[in-house]
């Protein structure tokens, strides 16, 4: 989503610190996420001018760049013809600037020009430029940069910027016209945004690569190459001017007033400075009257010798400066000078007129295309709903303005938000406020919670006191149950004893049966007896009368036993059945007294291990009423999480 096609990027050291946002020029270029929980900003090719500002200014090496070193570097080992054109910085940020010229001819390069004297012609382009279409009140442009941010956020200053070519492309077409170099060109300086520059298609591609010092430095060293130990060289092209000093603060300004003295020249160095002036410049441009003769202006408040790319930090500036003022002197003392005896304003004179012979203006010029990038439209509405987002209500709450979030005032900080450029995390006040809110919910929570406990003692004094109740009815129930059992144990002997009854009576009916049976059969062999005794006293006559008596008698007696013992027979058959029913029902006692036996064991035993289950809750509800730890299972004790009130 962000950092397409951008010279700058962000990698994963970054920690969210909003520094790059506070240095930026343009807000909209850096673009805030939450990640992860954490805040990271990423970068808008669309907004991003290339300034580097955010690079410099970050303590986490969080930002990096890309050039052309590595693109450079290939085409060289490939063979490709290739001319290196050197900034005029390359004196201060290599002490032994020769020397790596030496490197880049044994890397390959077969001319090596020295930009200062681009930076002569751009000078003598500049003058003409003014005198020509008395054009008081022109914008420099020796600074990418500032192009950048003028086309793509200010394009109302486009008719002041000078249509003139900066110092590195006018030495490149003075190499395509006049010196007649061909094939590709690198530019080797500590400009990052140089790519811009040169990646223009008001610029007819004139140089292909744009090299910076840090990069350079670090891929010769990656190859085990010290530029330091290579041959010293030196430049093929003619002797510069005061050229050589553009990359101090300044330097334009003072090859103008050397050729033409008590010339109002306004400088502007840094960010944000320039930007400011740039924002407020068209409402003064309009009055011809208050226009200088020219501005001198540049992105990096060091100048160029304390560029992105540099091997310089600011902590170098004043070796940088002493640095360009060796090459000024260079050129006062020069032996073409001191043969000829002039002034230097002579000599440079003198060198205007060599420029307007040799050189054609039309050549040095260029054009700017309006780039113009709409800021992005915040209604109030969305405004006020980014401050509710904050948590900020009041306007006390609005104008804390702690430019933790990198922007200076929290209206800036509702806009990003509004835009969708930052989010809410990323403010320390809502930080604070949400801690103020949770503070103020936790101390709602806490006092529910404190109810919730002190419903929950009560209830679990409830419950231990129905617990205790139950308890007690336990006990008498499995007292009940005990009983029971010993009940049924007595009902399971009885009908043990009433079986055993059951079998002795039967088998003394058998032998009553039997003994009936007896009977019967002794009446009937008597019956027989008295009928043959009867005959037998008829037989005998008056002799046998006595005898026929004792027949009667003895078959009377007969008839009668046969009739008892049959009574006795029959009535011990109805009994039989009788027993074999009481006999079924004292089996079936049994059974079921030993089912009930069985059941109420069962009955007994789940008493029992209730009745340990509510001594075990009750110990427990004690101890969660005292405070204590507790443990329901026998495993660890449950964490203490109530407190019994006091």
């Amino acid at each position: 989503m962000f950092q397409n096609n951008t010279r700058i990027y962000t990698n994963d050291n970054c920690t969210g610190c909003n520094r790059c946002i506070a240095a930026c020029t343009v807000p909209e270029a850096n673009i805030a996420k939450q990640e992860n929980g954490r805040n990271k900003i990423y970068i808008d090719a669309a907004h991003c001018i290339n300034c580097g500002k955010c690079i410099t200014v970050c303590p986490h090496n969080a930002r990096d760049y890309l050039d052309d070193t590595d693109e450079f570097l290939a085409a060289l080992t490939r063979g490709e013809k290739i001319a290196a054109l050197a900034a005029p910085a390359i004196r201060s940020n290599f002490p032994q600037w020769k020397n790596l010229l030496g490197v880049l001819r044994q890397l390959g390069c077969h001319q090596i020009y020295d930009t200062s004297f681009g930076a002569d012609i751009c000078t003598w382009a500049y003058i003409r430029y003014i005198q020509r279409n008395n054009a008081t009140g022109m914008v420099s442009q020796p600074c990418p940069a500032v192009v950048n941010y003028i086309e793509k956020h200010n394009p109302a200053v486009l008719s002041a910027l000078m249509p003139i070519h900066s110092p590195a492309l006018c030495a490149a077409i003075y190499m395509r016209k006049v010196a007649g170099i061909s094939g590709k060109i690198a530019f080797i300086s500590p400009c990052i945004a140089k790519k811009d520059e040169f990646s223009d298609p008001n610029t007819r591609d004139v140089i292909q690569y744009n090299v910076t010092y840090k990069k350079l430095v670090a891929t010769l060293q990656a190859m085990g190459k010290d530029y330091r130990n290579a041959p010293a060289s030196e430049f093929d092209n003619v002797q510069h001017g005061l050229g050589a000093i553009y990359p101090m603060p300044g330097g334009l300004k003072q090859n103008v007033h050397a050729l033409i003295p008590e010339t109002w020249i306004y400088q502007v160095e840094g960010q944000p400075e320039a930007k400011h002036f740039l924002d407020d410049y068209p409402k003064t441009y309009s009055n011809a009257g208050q226009r200088p003769f020219m501005v001198d202006i540049l992105n990096c408040a060091k100048g160029c010798n304390l560029g992105t790319g540099a091997l310089l930090g600011e902590h170098s500036a004043m070796d940088a400066e002493r640095y360009m003022i060796h090459a000024a002197k260079e050129v006062t003392a020069s032996s073409k000078m001191g043969r000829i005896k002039r002034s230097k304003r002579k000599y440079l004179g003198k060198r205007l007129e060599e420029f307007d012979k040799e050189l054609k203006l039309e050549d040095y010029q260029r054009k700017y295309t309006n780039k113009y990038i709409r800021p992005i439209s915040v209604s109030p509405q969305q405004a006020e709903a980014a401050y509710v987002s904050l948590h900020k209500y009041s306007d006390a709450q609005r104008h804390v303005d702690c430019s933790s979030c990198g922007y200076h005032a929290c209206e800036e900080m509702a806009l990003a938000i509004a835009k969708g450029i930052n989010h809410p995390e990323n403010c320390v006040e809502y930080h604070r406020s949400v801690l103020q809110v949770q503070q103020q919910e936790m101390q709602i929570l806490l006092e529910q919670q404190k109810a919730m406990a002190e419903q929950l003692r009560l209830s679990v004094s409830t419950i231990f006191e129905e617990l205790q109740e139950n308890a007690t009815k336990t006990e008498e129930a499995a007292s009940r149950v005990t009983g029971i059992g010993a009940e049924v144990d007595g009902m399971k002997e009885i009908a043990v004893r009433l079986n055993s009854m059951m079998d002795v009576l039967n088998e003394q009916l058998q032998e009553y049966k039997e003994m009936g049976n007896g009977i019967v059969s002794i009446s009937s062999m008597t019956n027989l007896l008295s009928l043959n005794a009867a005959v037998e006293a008829v037989h005998a006559g008056q002799y046998g009368k006595g005898f026929a008596v004792v027949a009667e008698e003895m078959k009377t007696l007969s008839d009668q036993s046969g009739r008892s013992a049959k009574e006795i027979i029959s009535s011990n058959e109805q009994i039989f059945p009788m027993l074999e029913e009481v006999k079924r029902m004292s089996a079936s006692l049994d059974e079921l007294s030993g089912s009930i036996a069985g059941s109420t064991k069962e009955i007994l035993q789940a008493v029992e291990e209730m009745s340990l289950a509510e001594q075990r809750i009750t110990a427990a509800a004690s101890s969660l009423i005292r405070g204590d730890e507790i443990s329901l299972g026998g495993g660890e004790p449950t964490p203490k999480f109530l407190a019994r009130p006091e």
